[in-house]
């Protein structure tokens, strides 16, 4: 702190009088689990103003944005407490500030951290570009540790700058890591700590400790809002089964897939939603221009400009159509689990390949980094979450690692969440021309430390070949030429294939595959690059199961991790169902968009016990089709529906529509209010900021518009009968999880 603010505070202290403390008049509007949580958490999304303890005195801030302390709680600044994490605040003054612990040096050091990280991450990019194979491993790891130290250097370098030119007490506008405080102690004497400088707030008088005192007049903190009113289920059905629905294929941080920088928007912030959704600007180009993915996989979108402002106004984002803004904001989500949502499978998605071609990055491409980066956030969500609902524990967002404990969330009204992966090169096992970059050695290592990690689902090929397999081919022209570069680059060779009616009647190792030498990949991909499938008639992937992913499979069933099949060509699919049924385990496919034994593997994903979940990416009535051709299928098959349930793969952030309004809205639109599907929640429009969202006009455009298009589905013909086999899908999950736990040969090592 610079002497004059000292000197000002000092003063402000001798002047001021005596006064009477502040009533409180927010206390009631405080949740009744937060009144016996630690008192540092208690603070959360209240109102207070703060009695310094060495002094007596009141922190007030000043028009210019000096911070004092008076004598007289009435002159006291009432602080919004928001918190950023468990037992960390933000100061919010009534004119929207921030305190802070600021630098005179912010903006320039802010930028030269930019710069270094830029250049850090695109030497990084360089050395996963040119590592093809185990040959050129080292010095690919060389590039990528420069790379690096490069991007560790720049928090120094921009540090050094910023401590350089001082740090002073102050109110500011935005944010910076140094308006984050820490809190601990008891009640009567909370210690307030910079997290940036780990200097107490005042301790130059002799004490950093506060007391919090209950007050009035606060701004509130920009938020969105649920606009929802009742209180969730919690307990058991009166047959004992867990109430709701699962989401089983969606990606909280699916913005960082392609090395940060394609898409926009984080589920959370930490200063909160201007900063989560604020401008897309840095990544999508000052009109929008650089969203050039949304057109490719949506060409209804239309030119890639767009309005780059989302809070508050979101004139253009999110939007059921695009693909490149964040739709899961953390109060999004919660207003689907106050429609019914219980089990949320979340994956973690990676694609190097596709990473790669694009120029902007903002993370390294190495596909297991950029998992555990996303790991890393979905902790921090969790940990956000319960920060906001006043402590560990309390939020609706609870990460689980077992049937059972995903069964005691549930029953607790809470949301279970379970850890996914889905990337092209699981444990870093791809392969170039053939060869496969890992081996049974390190995918055990790898198995085991990702099993500590919590991961309990995982797809084992995405949408390249790697060392475990052939991918499944899409028939969407512009996807598949997208996705056949991608194979080029990740494997030196393109898709090879086979016609559609082949792998009905070709063993999984009996297929004819060209490989081609380093070469001839490099004048292919120059020269002549890979052709759009299907060219002549329906084609699919002519490679298998390789050896190595025959034994793979098998370890995720000695782990006890469900086996997801989207994905996987139709060779190395029927290998996967085959060990699936020896080994008496179900296997899971979460998102797909249609019902078909004959190019969806429909009957034989059954047959193991699996369950097949819907890809709402369309209106309501074509999802009650779908779960109509499923009820038909499973009464083919088993002549009952008692086990019939389905889920909900919205693939969420995972570059994919969500569902648009229905053609007959303006006949026969969807009426708000709505009651949630058990009756217990009554939902309005959703209000983002300005944004007021309807289903009858914007569709699914974020993620808290499931409850309406759960509600949209039940006002239609069969609705409540689909409606029913959904919402049997949270404890069908459950059952499916337990009956996998208990195929588990080998207990994960000890690291």
């Amino acid at each position: 702190m610079r002497t004059r603010n000292l000197l000002f505070i000092a003063c402000a202290i001798v002047v001021a009088g005596c006064g009477s403390e502040r009533p409180n008049s927010r206390n009631s509007d405080a949740a009744p689990s937060m009144r016996t949580a630690e008192p540092r958490y208690q603070l959360a999304n209240q109102c207070f103003i703060a009695r310094h303890q060495g002094t007596g005195g009141y922190l007030q801030t000043s028009p210019s944005g000096s911070v004092s302390l008076v004598m007289k709680p009435a002159d006291a600044t009432p602080f919004f407490m928001k918190p950023t994490r468990l037992g960390h605040y933000v100061f919010f003054d009534t004119k929207e500030r921030f305190l802070s612990q600021t630098s005179a040096a912010e903006v320039p050091a802010s930028q030269l951290e930019n710069i270094l990280k830029q250049l850090g991450q695109t030497v990084e990019g360089l050395g996963d570009f040119i590592d093809l194979n185990a040959d050129v491993h080292p010095v690919a790891d060389g590039v990528d540790q420069v790379g690096e130290q490069v991007t560790a250097q720049s928090l120094v370098v921009s540090g050094a700058v910023r401590e350089g030119a001082g740090r002073s007490l102050a109110m500011q506008a935005k944010p910076d890591d140094s308006s984050e405080w820490r809190i601990s102690g008891a009640a009567d004497a909370l210690d307030v700590v910079n997290v940036v400088t780990e200097q107490g707030l005042l301790a130059e008088f002799g004490a950093s400790q506060f007391r919090f005192i209950p007050a009035t007049g606060c701004t509130d903190f920009p938020e969105i809002s649920v606009n929802a009113q009742g209180e969730p289920f919690k307990g058991r059905n009166p047959d004992g089964t867990v109430f709701g629905y699962a989401e089983t294929h969606m990606h909280l941080g699916g913005h960082e897939m392609f090395g940060g920088r394609l898409g926009y928007g984080k589920p959370f912030h930490k200063f909160g939603v201007a900063h989560a959704l604020g401008r897309c600007e840095e990544n999508h180009g000052p009109t929008g221009e650089l969203a050039l993915v949304d057109v490719v996989v949506n060409p209804n979108q239309g030119p890639p400009q767009h309005d780059v402002v989302g809070w508050p106004t979101f004139k253009d984002w999110p939007s059921y159509g695009g693909q490149t803004h964040q739709q899961t904001y953390y109060m999004w989500l919660k207003r689907a689990w106050m429609g019914g949502l219980r089990l949320m499978v979340n994956h973690l998605v990676a694609n190097e390949g596709l990473c790669l071609l694009w120029p902007l990055k903002g993370t390294d491409c190495n596909e297991m980094e950029t998992i555990e980066v996303q790991r890393q956030l979905v902790l921090s969500l969790q940990d956000y979450i319960d920060a906001q609902a006043g402590g560990p524990g309390l939020g609706f967002f609870r990460i689980v690692t077992s049937s059972a404990e995903a069964r005691r969330v549930i029953e607790s009204g809470q949301m279970a969440v379970v850890l996914g992966t889905e990337n092209e090169k699981i444990f870093d096992c791809g392969e170039f021309l053939d060869r496969p970059d890992c081996t049974e050695a390190s995918i055990e290592r790898d198995l085991n430390t990702w099993y500590e990690r919590g991961i309990r689902a995982i797809f084992p090929i995405h949408l390249v070949d790697n060392a475990f397999g052939g991918t499944r081919l899409t028939d969407e022209p512009a996807m598949n030429a997208l996705y056949s570069v991608a194979n080029l680059v990740e494997t030196g060779h393109p898709y090879a294939t086979v016609p559609c009616d082949g792998p009905d009647n070709i063993q999984p190792n009996e297929a004819q595959v060209e490989s081609r030498s380093i070469f001839d990949t490099i004048l292919l991909m120059f020269t002549n690059p890979p052709p759009v499938q299907p060219v002549t008639g329906c084609q699919r992937n002519a490679r298998g199961l390789t050896p190595l992913g025959d034994h793979f499979i098998h370890r995720l069933i000695d782990y006890g991790i469900w086996v997801e099949t989207d994905h996987t060509g139709t060779l190395a699919r029927n290998r996967i169902f085959d060990i699936a049924q020896a080994r008496g385990v179900p296997v899971f496919s979460g998102h797909t968009g249609e019902v078909s034994a004959k190019t969806k593997d429909s009957d034989r994903i059954l047959q193991t016990g699996g369950l097949i979940s819907q890809l709402p990416d369309s209106t309501s009535t074509d999802f009650i089709t779908f779960v109509n051709d499923l009820e038909a299928l499973h009464l083919k098959l088993f002549g009952n529906t008692r086990e019939l349930a389905t889920g909900m793969g919205s693939d969420i952030n995972g570059l994919h529509i969500q569902a648009r309004p229905r053609e007959d809205v303006a006949t026969k639109p969807l009426k708000y209010p709505f009651k949630s599907y058990d009756g217990r929640v009554v939902f309005d429009k959703q209000v983002s900021g300005q944004r007021v969202y309807d289903l009858n006009v914007d569709g699914v455009a974020h993620y808290g518009l499931f409850p309406d298009y759960l509600a949209d589905i039940q006002m239609q013909p069969d609705g409540e009968k689909a409606l029913k086999y959904v919402f049997r899908s949270a404890e069908a999950y459950l059952q499916r999880w337990a009956k996998v736990e208990r195929a588990r040969k080998q207990p994960p090592l000890k690291n």
